[in-house]
């Protein structure tokens, strides 16, 4: 045998011996869970295996084969498999960085999968291209959460609430809830149901409702954090997001941190309104960890969020667990909408800017209460009425310097954010104000005795509690049922004090005042002093025809006819 030939053959035999002993000991699989919930195996990826702290060691750049497999073999101790360039899939990015421990020589398989990466959502745009741009975790993780987010709806305002149990047990703040005789939970702009309640903790400000999530088959059960592994459910810095409806808008995403941990509330930065209360407060991982439920505020008017943590609600959600177990669901029925479509603005300006408003035809007559039916242009007039009479006067005094004001300066397109230009008519029943007896008979008898009369204590002359219209004798489902508090300045003897009461705003389709549509339209208005016994007036022609003639204009735009003879 020549001499080349057995150096080559003893290259062979290390080869082989060193393969013998050095066998492929790690298996890396990449797989990635697609929105259809199928596994979807990522071919030729390219990731970076590094062993930290030790710089002997050569980093190795292994690519996947296509069954998205690859296999290496690495001694015992600790890794960094890291991707090397983003894998892009159904308008998301997926990164890894996941830590590698080797601890025996025999078989181990490493899975880099959705619950191992960084997900952030890739925008498309109108060619449905992926965009360079970026969006945050809280925003990739929103439209699957939104849908276990609902808008809860009580009389006395509206806020949020979250999902927390496939029985339909929803989770809010209770004063959201307070005083209400029915609970409305809405879960996108077309979908809304009543509500049971099942449970409240008054002192930690929750509530627990139930509904039939049959009525949303998108509903999603929102998971509530836990501590594991030593890892609390949130960090002081963490970044936070909660969903909610605030200014009659629904499912806003708010992002902050979190400012500081308290043994019963969470501190934080983000920023919400009323509507948002008894919102989720999710962690960065998605997690339920608080409910939103106050504002601190400074003289400046920033301040921080309080939020309840999650633990508090643990003795209220079991008590609703076991009341729920015992009960029926609640029906699916949905109620009626609030309809598509923002009232005109120049509609509004075109009123408010003739000669002669006319104020009467919006009233009706009721003993003890003021019935205004509420368009969008009466609405509006009622609002502004002092101020426009004022700059009007101003503008006929000035006329000739040139100088005019903006009469309708809180009248523009934002109006739409806030909910003032919707297509609907509030009914406000407002209490009216009476002399009490007894200031009565002291005023008369002041007046013959010393030929001056003492001036009279002023109270409300009822209280609402609620009301009912019907049409032709049927009974009309309201948009929207609300009370709003009203405190004015009344005369008290030789001074004046605040007294308070309720109003009451029930929210109607302005179809309902159609020509034709209700023969007779009876509203009826209950006090709190009476609730068995109404007070009852009929809705006259002239009402209902100018509620109708401040609608035209948006018929026209929206492309609404005349509806006629169509019940409720």
């Amino acid at each position: 045998m020549s001499k080349t030939k057995s150096v080559l053959l003893l290259f062979f035999a290390f080869a082989f011996h060193a393969f013998a002993q050095s066998p492929d000991n790690v298996t890396i699989k990449v797989a990635i869970v697609d929105q259809a919930l199928n596994l979807k195996n990522v071919p030729k990826f390219v990731f970076t295996v590094r062993k930290p702290n030790d710089p002997a060691f050569a980093e190795r750049r292994v690519s996947t084969a296509f069954d998205g497999t690859a296999a290496l073999s690495l001694p015992q101790g600790d890794y960094v498999v890291k991707s090397e360039r983003p894998v892009v899939f159904e308008n998301r990015s997926f990164t890894w960085e996941v830590p590698l421990t080797v601890a025996t020589a025999s078989g181990f398989t490493l899975e880099l999968s959705n619950d191992n990466a960084s997900i952030v959502a890739v925008p498309v745009n109108s060619n449905g291209q992926a965009s360079p741009r970026r969006v945050s975790e809280a925003a990739e993780l929103f439209p699957t959460l939104r849908n276990g987010v609902v808008t809860v709806e009580g009389v006395l305002g509206a806020g949020t609430g979250f999902i927390f149990d496939k029985r339909g047990l929803v989770l809010t703040n209770q004063h959201v809830i307070s005083e209400t005789t029915e609970i409305r939970v809405r879960f996108d702009r077309n979908t809304a149901v009543k509500a049971r309640l099942v449970a409240v903790d008054v002192e930690r400000d929750l509530a627990v409702l139930q509904v039939n999530l049959e009525a949303f088959p998108a509903s999603l059960v929102l998971k509530i954090a836990e501590a594991r592994s030593g890892e609390p459910p949130l960090f002081e810095g963490e970044n936070v997001f909660t969903i909610g409806s605030p200014l009659h808008q629904e499912k806003i995403l708010t992002a902050g941190i979190v400012s500081k941990l308290e043994e019963r509330a969470i501190i934080s930065d983000i920023s919400f309104s009323a509507g948002n209360s008894g919102g989720p407060l999710f962690n960065a991982l998605g997690e339920v960890v608080g409910v939103t439920t106050f504002n601190v505020k400074g003289k400046d008017g920033t301040g921080l969020a309080g939020i309840v943590r999650i633990e508090e609600s643990a003795a209220l959600i079991a008590k609703a667990r076991e009341v729920a177990a015992t009960k029926g669901t609640p029906s699916a029925e949905l109620l009626p909408n609030i309809p598509e479509g923002i009232f005109p603005v120049e509609t509004i300006k075109t009123a408010l800017s003739a000669k002669d408003f006319p104020t009467k035809q919006y009233l009706s007559d009721v003993k003890d209460y003021q019935i205004k039916f509420m368009t969008p242009v009466y609405k509006f007039y009622a609002i502004e009425k002092d101020r426009i009479d004022s700059l009007k006067i101003r503008d006929k005094r000035n006329k000739q310097k040139g100088v005019s004001a903006d009469m309708f300066r809180d009248l523009r397109y934002w109006s739409e954010y806030a909910g003032e230009l919707l297509p609907v008519v509030d009914i406000l029943a407002l209490p009216e104000t009476t002399p009490t007896g007894k200031s009565m008979l002291l005023s008369a008898a002041t007046n013959l005795t010393i030929g001056y009369s003492t001036p009279f204590d002023l109270k409300y002359k009822a209280d609402f509690a609620e009301m009912r219209l019907t049409c032709d004798g049927a009974e009309v489902t309201p948009l929207r049922r609300s009370k709003t508090e009203i405190n004015r300045d009344l005369q008290n003897y030789y001074k004046t004090r605040k007294r308070y009461t309720y109003a009451g705003v029930y929210t109607y389709p302005y179809e309902l005042f159609a020509p034709g549509r209700c023969r007779e339209m009876k509203l009826q208005v209950f006090s709190e002093e009476n609730i068995e016994q109404p007070i009852t007036t009929i809705v006259t022609d002239v009402v209902k025809n100018r509620v109708w003639t401040d609608f035209a204009d948006f018929r026209n735009q929206v492309g609404v006819t005349r509806i006629a003879g169509r019940k409720p």
